[in-house]
């Protein structure tokens, strides 16, 4: 067989292996892996920077690569000492603010936020506990973006009232039972209605409202559909586990009042607020005095039906719901160990954010006075797991607050009224950021978080899009440069080592 008709040798000498000699250089197998990499390589060139050189000039801070567990954390001074990164929900140290004007004592009332007015509701006449000096003085303020303006007088109720529940719901601001001047639980409810002003000139009662039975110091939660009335003291000083909701009806009012599944224990003076699905009451007292348990009240929700051929699996929710009417509580449920709280307390100023619960001053049950400051973030699935503390977010030294209201307002929280530990009525407002800021800088396993300008405004957007559009440009420049280089490889390399020739050369 003569040479020119001798078949080719395909592969003829060793084959080249690559990546530690588990592919071949020629094969389909390292093609894949380098086209792989080139498209990670143009969607970080062309993607990924450009969109962190945007948010370098509008950020505060600019995450790069996964930074996955960073083991390197540094605050800005703005967060006074609180540990970096602050936990979620912990509160910037508290300041004394300008003393409110409250009717009488300051204590024994409720506040109640309609619009951007916050109302304080009745209470005692003075600091010595009087269950008969009770007023009918409301004060109110103006709600500013640099905080809150000073109280001042505005229509009292039609009958002095304290210990009340009081909501703002549908329009319509509600002030349920309290103790009267006479009576240490009612049934009354009053409601105000803002004006075309946005104030409240004017309270009334309401007959169709009036509750079933007597009741001072209850719990009141507003929900998608109502109002429901937890716990609080009958006529005869006796704690209550009764649950009561007024409905909203078909125009626009509240219907009478229909009870609900009740508390599993007897709660007075306690916070209640809804998180997701679920009521979550905490803080006050039962019949045995201050209780460190909270309850968790679940609410029947509509079961979702699954469409096509396929079979419904209802979720073990929805099974423990039953065949409960929609919005109703199907079960309540007490934490327990860690989930309660470590130190329970009377007279605490209790509030919610956010779906955090937070609990703060007060006695223990020996009458020990309390400074600390604890939260509690409850979860759809696991509920409370324990209550966090720092000691920056405790009362200052001397700042103990009994009987006061917490609330918030803007990215501030507020405590209101209450006794001092000077048994004073009426202390200077204690206030507290609610916004902790976030690392400036944190360096983590294969990325890191850096500051950046925080230019704010349309200019900062102008200047983050023209720093984006000069991030790609350069990268397509360098992606374009490559590609020339690698499609004349040789000629590339053969120019590279002229270069490092005639450098090496000139070196004696």
């Amino acid at each position: 067989m003569s040479g020119a008709n001798a078949p080719r040798q395909v592969g003829a000498g060793p084959q080249r292996r690559v990546l530690f000699g588990l592919l071949d250089a020629a094969g389909w197998g390292w093609a894949g892996v380098r086209a792989v990499a080139w498209t990670l390589v143009i969607i970080l060139l062309l993607g990924y920077i450009p969109d962190r050189a945007y948010y370098l000039v509008v950020s505060p801070t600019v995450d790069l690569g996964l930074n996955l567990a960073p083991i390197v954390n540094i605050c800005p001074a703005e967060n006074e000492g609180l540990p970096c990164p602050a936990p979620r929900g912990a509160l910037l140290p508290w300041k004394s603010a300008s003393t409110p004007s409250l009717p009488g004592a300051g204590t024994g009332g409720a506040l109640v936020q309609a619009g951007s007015r916050l109302y304080y509701v009745g209470g005692y006449a003075d600091v010595a506990f009087d269950e008969n000096a009770v007023v009918s003085d409301v004060a109110a303020a103006e709600i500013r973006a640099d905080g809150l303006s000073a109280f001042s007088a505005v229509a009292p109720l039609p009958e002095p009232r304290a210990r009340t529940a009081a909501a703002f719901f549908a329009g319509k601001a509600y002030i349920v039972g309290g103790t009267s001047v006479d009576q240490h639980a009612v049934t009354s409810v009053f409601v105000g209605a803002p004006d075309a002003t946005g104030a409240i000139t004017s309270w009334a009662v309401e007959p169709t409202l009036e509750l079933p039975e007597p009741r001072t110091g209850a719990a009141i939660v507003t929900v998608s559909d109502g109002l429901i009335l937890i716990g609080g003291d009958n006529n005869a000083n006796v704690p209550q586990s009764t649950v009561w909701k007024a409905k909203l009806d078909d125009t626009g009012n509240l219907g009478a009042w229909a009870p609900l599944s009740e508390l599993p224990a007897s709660r007075v003076d306690a916070a209640a607020v809804l998180v997701g699905d679920a009521i979550w009451v905490w803080g006050g007292r039962d019949e045995s005095g201050p209780t460190g348990i909270a309850l968790r009240g679940d609410i029947a929700v509509p079961k979702s039906i699954a469409g096509g051929h396929s079979v419904a699996t209802p979720s073990p929710e929805q099974t423990a719901q039953g065949d409960a009417a929609v919005g109703t509580i199907y079960r309540w449920r007490a934490t327990e160990g860690d989930a309660n709280l470590p130190s329970p307390r009377s007279e605490a100023a209790l509030w919610s954010a956010n779906g955090i619960l937070y609990v703060a001053g007060g006695n223990t049950a020996d009458g020990t006075q309390l400074t600390s400051m604890l939260w509690a973030a409850p979860s759809a699935a696991g509920g409370i797991s324990s209550w966090a503390n720092v000691p920056q977010s405790d009362l200052p030294t001397g700042e103990w607050r009994a009987g006061a209201h917490g609330t918030v307002i803007g990215a501030s929280a507020l405590l209101i009224g209450g006794l001092s530990a000077s048994s004073t009525s009426e202390p200077a407002t204690l206030v507290a950021g609610t916004s902790p800021k976030a690392p400036v800088f944190r360096l983590g396993i294969l990325g890191a978080t850096i500051p950046g300008l925080a230019i704010s405004g349309e200019v900062g957007q102008q200047l983050g899009y023209l720093s984006a559009a000069g991030a790609w440009t350069l990268n397509f420049v360098l992606l374009l440069a490559a590609a020339v280089v690698y499609a004349q490889r040789e000629r590339a390399a053969a120019w590279l080592r002229r270069k490092l020739g005639r450098k090496g050369s000139a070196t004696y």
